[in-house]
């Protein structure tokens, strides 16, 4: 999900949601595909961030090492087939459905469109702050920045005219295929890493960042504007309720799981191939093939995350009907809820049945790991800079891929059980608490009673017909650069 782009901009990968589509709700009332997919980007975020560590080793296609080893290698295909250009798509787009969500809200309410981008206003600027001191004390590989600033953009475009959305979805589009070129032809020019990751202490480490963040913060609306088709993509998926009425939109969401995931995996095998049989450009050196392989990897990475969202919003909602049928917790719903959660759990059974006990555990702490992806991410390159910079560890210069994916899947996963720690408590992470009390959106914990799984809350969207969805009030609503962009 991470994918090469113009050097001196590195680890744009994507933070998903990081204003969540979340607004005031409670924890356990959130909906399970977004978070699910939250958490599972965290883990592409942390495997592609890895080339903003690493130095040492001349550049291939993806910002990959030349000179890796077989097991290296390996772990490179697959992170280009599965991860490249593949995540921070996915990331935008859940920012995007968030923004959706809380500009749907803010409808609902009655509340101008002034008054919705002056509260869009204060969200974004917390947000940049926290993106800027990420940038300039941690990773110069830092995406915050760029969701603040493009988030903004496409928090004041949601409230234009509906056709508002779709127009800048395709007018984005370039934008993305210049990264995508770029990620194909940059071992070209015999990049080995990014300055910050190579400084000698953390002196010079914190002056190159800040230099880097500086030049972000002056060129974002420039070199990162592609955001906005996914971004747009995201609003509109969020007017159609896509990911929270699971049931209801079963019939478009199997098609765009299937094709967005066949799509985008068939799309990446040409730059995957390159990677495993020529990394050092022998043969293929031609800028105008690799650019050209590089942006239909950008763009079929674009239908992938798509697909990605659409398969685990399924899965979502498949463990959360389960858990709750098995505890006997249906809450009573009226006849139309009750059909079509019956029609619902039948076609489960017709398409394989009930999931194992593992697989609900791992989607319930994946989940609870996607609610708290901001404090997340920055835990990542914490973790990240104790292990790999000269003046820590200095693991960056002695691992390959292999092995630096090795401690991030770790840290994953120890990430898991701290997130569902803190759901269990009915918390938020630290960095959601102060973003939301900063943003004058926080509110009080949930009671203990709210976190029981002795309601059925995700029933809600089943006893809503699609007739009844288009009455209501117009609804509308959210790596590396280069390099890590899953």
């Amino acid at each position: 999900m991470a994918a090469a782009s113009p050097p001196g901009h590195p680890g744009r990968q994507g933070l998903m949601s990081l204003v969540a589509g979340g607004g005031s709700v409670p924890l356990s009332d959130r909906a399970g595909g977004p978070d699910l997919a939250r958490g599972l980007a965290l883990l592409g975020i942390a495997l592609a961030n890895t080339v903003g560590w690493l130095h040492g080793s001349t550049w291939t296609v993806l910002l990959k090492q030349q000179d890796a080893t077989v097991l290296d290698r390996v772990v490179d295909v697959l992170l280009a087939l599965t991860i490249d250009n593949r995540g921070f798509p996915l990331f935008a787009m859940l920012f995007g459905y968030g923004i959706g969500i809380l500009h749907r809200r803010s409808r609902e309410r009655g509340e101008s469109a002034g008054r919705f981008i002056l509260r869009m206003l204060r969200r974004h600027v917390v947000l940049l702050a926290i993106g800027l001191a990420h940038a300039i004390l941690l990773f110069s590989g830092d995406i915050i920045v760029a969701y603040a600033m493009v988030g903004l953009l496409c928090a004041v475009l949601v409230t234009r005219h509906r056709a508002v959305m779709p127009v800048v979805a395709i007018a984005a589009l370039p934008a993305l295929g210049v990264w995508g070129w770029a990620d194909g032809t940059i071992g070209l020019f015999g990049g080995d890493g990014y300055a910050s990751a190579a400084a000698p202490d953390y002196v010079t480490a914190l002056r190159l960042r800040t230099e880097q963040a500086g030049a972000d913060v002056a060129t974002v609306l420039i070199d990162d504007i592609g955001l906005l088709s996914p971004m747009a993509i995201g609003v509109i998926a969020a007017r159609l309720r896509m990911l929270e009425e699971v049931v209801a939109n079963r019939d478009l969401l199997v098609p765009i799981a299937r094709w967005g995931l066949g799509i985008g995996m068939l799309g990446a095998v040409p730059l995957a191939a390159v990677l495993a049989l020529d990394p050092a450009h022998r043969v293929l050196d031609a800028v105008l093939l690799l650019g050209s392989i590089g942006v239909v990897h950008q763009y079929t990475g674009l239908i992938g995350a798509l697909g990605f969202a659409a398969a685990l919003a399924l899965l979502a909602e498949r463990v959360r009907r389960q858990t709750q049928s098995a505890d006997g917790t249906v809450a009573p719903h009226d006849a139309s809820g009750h059909a079509a959660c019956g029609a619902a759990l039948r076609r489960d059974a017709a398409d394989g049945g009930s999931a194992p006990r593992v697989v609900v555990a791992a989607v319930r702490g994946i989940e609870a790991l996607g609610a708290v992806s901001l404090s997340a991410y920055v835990g990542q390159s914490l973790v990240a800079h104790a292990l790999f910079p000269p003046y820590t560890l200095d693991l960056g210069a002695r691992l390959g891929s292999a092995g630096a994916a090795a401690l991030m899947v770790a840290t994953w996963l120890v990430m898991i059980l701290l997130a569902q720690a803190l759901r269990r408590r009915g918390r938020r992470g630290p960095l959601e608490v102060v973003l939301r009390r900063l943003a004058g959106s926080s509110t009080s914990r949930s009671p203990r009673t709210d976190r029981s799984p002795r309601t059925l809350r995700s029933l809600g969207p089943l006893r809503s017909s699609p007739s009844a969805r288009s009455s209501r009030p117009s609804p509308s609503a959210r790596s590396s650069r280069p390099g890590a962009r899953p």
